[in-house]
This record gives C-alpha cells, sequence and structure tokens, in this order.
C-alpha cells in the first residue's frame, strides 16, 4: 500500500518508523517532516497542507490509498471527510468528531452529556455567567481555556482565580473559534494517555502510557508539554490498562456512537488518575506526543493492517494485539528556555555513541541532505529508489550536519525487562547526546504510575 504521512512532530517519525518497517507498505511519504523523517522516506516540498480539499485530490491522483495525519490540525478542516469523498482513506475522523480534540469547552459538555468520569465542572462562554459559578464553587479549582494547546491553570485564592477568568476571557484567542472556559475541581493525579485503534464499533487497546509536561518534578513547576513519557510492565499497569479500556474508552466510543460521531482511526483519552479512580480530562483522535514514541516500539502487530481495517469497518476480524514484554521510557531533550524560547542551529551531536537498539525519534531538528521531492515527481517509484540510493551514498552517517531548529528537539527511547532496567539506559544514552542548553528531565521513569 502506499502511505501518506502528514506531520512535524516526535509522533510523526515514531509513527513513519514503525510504518516504513512495515512490509505491506510500497511507498510512503511525509509532508512537511523534520531531520529525522527526511532522512527515512521523502518529504513532499510543495503539498498543500493549509487545504484539505487540494490535498485529498493530490493524493487521489497519486494513487495514495491511506493518509495518516500524526499531528490533529487538518482533522478539524474536515480532510477525513474530504478525502473519503475522492476514494482515499483517512486514518482519523470527520470534523464533527474532531471538533472534541479541538475544544475544552465542547468535550467538558459532551463527558458531561454521557456522565463519563471526569472531574466536576462546566464550560462557559460568557464571561459574566463564568463568574457567577466560579464564585459559588470551592477551592481548589482549575481553570481550561479552551484551546487545547493552553495550559490549566489551578487556583487556591477565589480572587486570584477569577482574575485568570477575566484574563482569559480577554485574551485573543489562538484562533477565532476558540471562546471560553472551562471551570472544574481540581484534582491532583498522575497524567496518563490511553488510545485505542477503532473503527467506530471494534475498540483494540494501546498500552497506556504516563506522560510528563512540566518541566520538573517540583509542585511549582512550568507547564512543558512532552518532557517525558514511559510505559510499565507489572500487573498493577496492565490492570489499569484493562480498566481504562473497560471503563473510560469503551463508554466513550459509545457516546460517540450515540451521537453519530464516527472514528475511523485513533481514539484517545487523556485521563487523571486520580486517589478517587480515573477521571477523563481530553479526547483526541490522534495518538498523543510522546505517547506514540513509548507505545509504537512495542507493538509487535502490523500498524498498517490495523490501521487499514479501520478505515474499512473490518477491525472485528483482526486478532488481539501482541505486544513487546518490555518497559519503554522517553526522555525529551530539550534547551534551555523550552517552551517559551530557544537558540535554533545548534549543531546535534553524539548519535555514534549510542547504544544499538536505543531508538531516537526526532522533532525540532533539520538537516540539509534529507531526501526532498516535489509532488509531480512522487508518482514515479523509479524517482524515489533514486533518491534513497543518492541520499545513502552521500551521507556516511544520516545523522550528519544535524541542527535544532526550536526547543523541542529529540527524544530518545529506551527498552528494558523492567521500568529501572530501561530508565537507567534511557539516562545513559541521553547523555550521550549533545547540543547548546540540552537538557531533560532524570525522574522520568522513576516511579510507574505515582
Amino acid at each position: 500500500m502506499d502511505v501518506l504521512v502528514l506531520g512535524s512532530d516526535g509522533r510523526t517519525h515514531a509513527l513513519l518508523w514503525k510504518l516504513f518497517n512495515d512490509p505491506a507498505v510500497q511507498r510512503i511519504y511525509c509532508t512537511p517532516g523534520n531531520g529525522g523523517t527526511q532522512q527515512i522516506v521523502p518529504c513532499l516540498l510543495d503539498l498543500p497542507l493549509d487545504h484539505a480539499e487540494r490535498l485529498s485530490h493530490w493524493a487521489m491522483l497519486s494513487g495514495m490509498d491511506v493518509i495518516v495525519p500524526a499531528e490533529p490540525a487538518l482533522l478539524y478542516a474536515n480532510l477525513a471527510s474530504e478525502a473519503r469523498e475522492v476514494g482515499v482513506r483517512v486514518v482519523g475522523a470527520p470534523a464533527a468528531t474532531a471538533r472534541l480534540a479541538y475544544s475544552a469547552c465542547d468535550a467538558k459538555e459532551f463527558f458531561l452529556r454521557h456522565k463519563l468520569p471526569t472531574a466536576a465542572g462546566r464550560a462557559f462562554r460568557e464571561l459574566e455567567l463564568a463568574e457567577r459559578y466560579l464564585a459559588a464553587q470551592p477551592l481548589p479549582l482549575q481553570l481550561r481555556a479552551d484551546h487545547p494547546d493552553v495550559a490549566a491553570q489551578s487556583y487556591t485564592d477565589r480572587y486570584e482565580a477569577l482574575r485568570g477568568l477575566r484574563e482569559l476571557f480577554a485574551a485573543d484567542p489562538l484562533d477565532a473559534t476558540h471562546r471560553g472556559v472551562v471551570i472544574e475541581a481540581y484534582h491532583n493525579g498522575t497524567v496518563v494517555a490511553f488510545s485505542a485503534i477503532t473503527d467506530g464499533e471494534t475498540a483494540l487497546p494501546l498500552l497506556p502510557a504516563r506522560i510528563y509536561d512540566q518541566r520538573d518534578d517540583t509542585p511549582q513547576a512550568a507547564y512543558a508539554p512532552a518532557m517525558g513519557a514511559h510505559t510499565g510492565t507489572s500487573a498493577y499497569y496492565r490492570k489499569l490498562g484493562t480498566y481504562l479500556h473497560q471503563h473510560l474508552l469503551l463508554p466513550t466510543l459509545s457516546a460517540l456512537q450515540r451521537e453519530q460521531r464516527p472514528v475511523w482511526g485513533i481514539l484517545g483519552l487523556d485521563c487523571l488518575i486520580t486517589k478517587q479512580g480515573p477521571l477523563i480530562i481530553g479526547l483526541r483522535c490522534t495518538l498523543r506526543d510522546m505517547e506514540a514514541q513509548v507505545v509504537l516500539p512495542r507493538l509487535n502487530s502490523s500498524l498498517l493492517e490495523l490501521l487499514w481495517a479501520a478505515t474499512r469497518h473490518e477491525l472485528a476480524w483482526q486478532p488481539a494485539l501482541t505486544w513487546r514484554d518490555e518497559a519503554t521510557v522517553g526522555l525529551a531533550l530539550v534547551s534551555d528556555g523550552y517552551p517559551h524560547h530557544a537558540a535554533i542551529g545548534s549543531p546535534i551531536t553524539g548519535f555514534d555513541r549510542l547504544d544499538e537498539d536505543v531508538l531516537v525519534f526526532h522533532d525540532q531538528t533539520r538537516t540539509p541532505h534529507g531526501l526532498r521531492q516535489r509532488t509531480d515527481e512522487s508518482a514515479n517509484p523509479d524517482v524515489v529508489s533514486v533518491m534513497i540510493a543518492n541520499f545513502v551514498a552521500k551521507n556516511n552517517h544520516a545523522n550528519a550536519d544535524l541542527t535544532t531548529s526550536g526547543g523541542h528537539v529529540l527524544t530518545v527511547v529506551a527498552s528494558g525487562v523492567t521500568l529501572p532496567g530501561a530508565r537507567g539506559r534511557a539516562l545513559l544514552n541521553a547523555e550521550r547526546i549533545s547540543f547548546s542548553g540540552r537538557s531533560f528531565r532524570p525522574d522520568v521513569g522513576a516511579r510507574e504510575l505515582t
């Protein structure tokens, strides 16, 4: 099959790595890609990522069988429906479903409407009503902006909370469709990403991934997305996955069915593991960044066959997924100043010192020697073969001349029979990679789910 992957972050590289090694893949492309993806597949230079209809027609004319969006932006622009109209399958969901992943207010109303496990609270799109509600709520509480890329803020002082609420309503939204705030009870807990491959009826669960979204492990640490992740192998970890699938994900899928919101690929939940039990804090139609990097290396089953079956409503006939019985730890290597600012253009070195089975997924990197291609060449497999041959011949080392292009640079992923073993190997190999201001969280994987 011929596959087009859309994205440029670390989960994009992880998906490409997994699909590139799948024997069912014939041709595979990526756009816009990064310095790591361009080492294994061609990056299409002039594909219109801001236009779902044009992208869909290009995929149809070029003979692509399936489009895999690694990042969610185009799903909000209704790529899934546009592509299906011209006979190209998309691993994702139409805009009506993707909207729940794009709007915290819509998602909160959905969770409450179907009595799914979520923190007590409400969504508001008018400041006056939100102020009245906030004034009557017990503390501590949390404010969540409508846009998913804005970090939630917790408050123990009511006047500070009112000030924060007014600031959120007064701020210019990241795009015009996002105006609103979720006010909910604050719960302390551990963030876990949990996803399944689904065709809208059958759901095959993946593995829970503990996610680290703060700069360090102190209570006052600043929000910094995708600082690390890990999976485990303990009995408790396995029981947690079973519980999340049966009591959170399957009820969410049933709720989507009742509202006639289809999903053709990934259904993911961001969960908070609290003393009162797991709570849903977000819904996704793609794998989460850092989740993909630590979950996909453990998957033995053919990812492409699963995704293809999901787009054809044939998951019920697929066998149960099989997994490597090893823990994985992913450490994000970031620049000083991340997530607010970062110097770019710093050379990245040390890849030649890594253990052979340690994986490195690129996020914000660039290289002058990557595989690049115009869209008018992509229909010719011979062109691709020549490009890859020339790339290999000209580059004695795949990571030569790599530089940073942002603050979230790489993710080092190591596996081990135990979580401490995987963590030790990840730390050891992370130290071997160098670039200006390089840092990482050394506590990732220190505790399984606390």
